[in-house]
């Protein structure tokens, strides 16, 4: 698509919680943006985030895709209704494709999470090949919070980035971690004042974007090779223990009674 009839203005094509706009010739901002439900994974902003990567992946000037929230929280994770569904079996397998989708997008995806991100909405930044958090912002993998155990491939692609000792801690304790205690965890590539997240995120966009585009696409898929079999790894083990939790009487119950709203 021509980024002189593109580039210049925001689009809003598949639903009004999900933006894209170009901001440079070949990198793009695709902002998760229901600020009045914290970014909670809804099946309107999981989908519509689905369809725009697709879009995307079909965007031949595309060079570095910067993925963004809203200032204070990045993605909340689940929405109740999800997790309800969750614990019925009916949406397991789409969180499974939203990493698919991430690691297989054809050039490097930068998230910028100057906000909070938790659960499901921290693996939207980590699944990112190249990460920017805020300093005073929270993240956690907290599942364990709400009765059930980690999906999305946190099992094995967390280890993988952080090692086992503080892979566990995060898993096992559900702990809230502000930015600055990341420091140096392997987590993000930086972890910086909220109001540096989006120029150091820019910062890295533009230096990928000076490359060409083939040996970004090669590159990519060759990185993001060590995750998939991760996640490839985690999917049908998370699944089982996913339905050993939600077969349990008090599986249901735990969510509603802990979800924080």
């Amino acid at each position: 698509m021509d980024y002189a009839l593109w580039g210049q203005r925001e689009l809003e094509e598949c639903v009004s919680k999900i933006s894209v706009a170009f901001l440079e010739e070949n990198i793009c901002e695709l902002n998760l943006n229901d600020a009045l439900n914290q970014n909670r994974l809804g099946d309107e902003l999981i989908d519509g985030f689905l369809a725009q990567l697709r879009a995307l992946s079909q965007e031949t000037s595309l060079k570095v895709l910067i993925i963004t929230g809203c200032d204070d929280v990045f993605c909340g994770g689940g929405s109740l209704e999800t997790l309800r569904k969750l614990s019925e079996k009916a949406r397991e397998p789409i969180f499974f494709e939203i990493a698919d989708q991430m690691l297989g997008f054809p050039v490097p995806i930068v998230s910028a999470a100057r906000g909070h991100a938790v659960g499901g909405g921290l693996l939207f930044a980590i699944y990112a090949d190249l990460s920017v958090a805020c300093e005073t912002s929270r993240y956690s993998v907290n599942f364990t919070d709400m009765g059930f155990t980690p999906g999305m491939g946190t099992t094995t692609v967390l280890p993988a980035l952080v090692g086992y000792p503080f892979a566990a801690e995060m898993i096992l304790t559900a702990k809230f971690y502000k930015g600055r205690e990341l420091e140096g965890r392997g987590l993000f590539n930086y972890i910086v004042p909220a109001d540096r997240v989006m120029p150091v995120a820019l910062d890295m966009a533009r230096r990928m974007a000076e490359k060409p585009r083939h040996v970004l696409e090669m590159l990519k898929e060759t990185l993001v090779l060590p995750r998939r079999q991760a996640l490839h790894l985690a999917r049908s083990h998370e699944q089982l223990m996913h339905q050993v939790c939600f077969s349990r009487p008090e599986g249901r119950s735990y969510i509603e009674e802990s979800y924080i709203r």
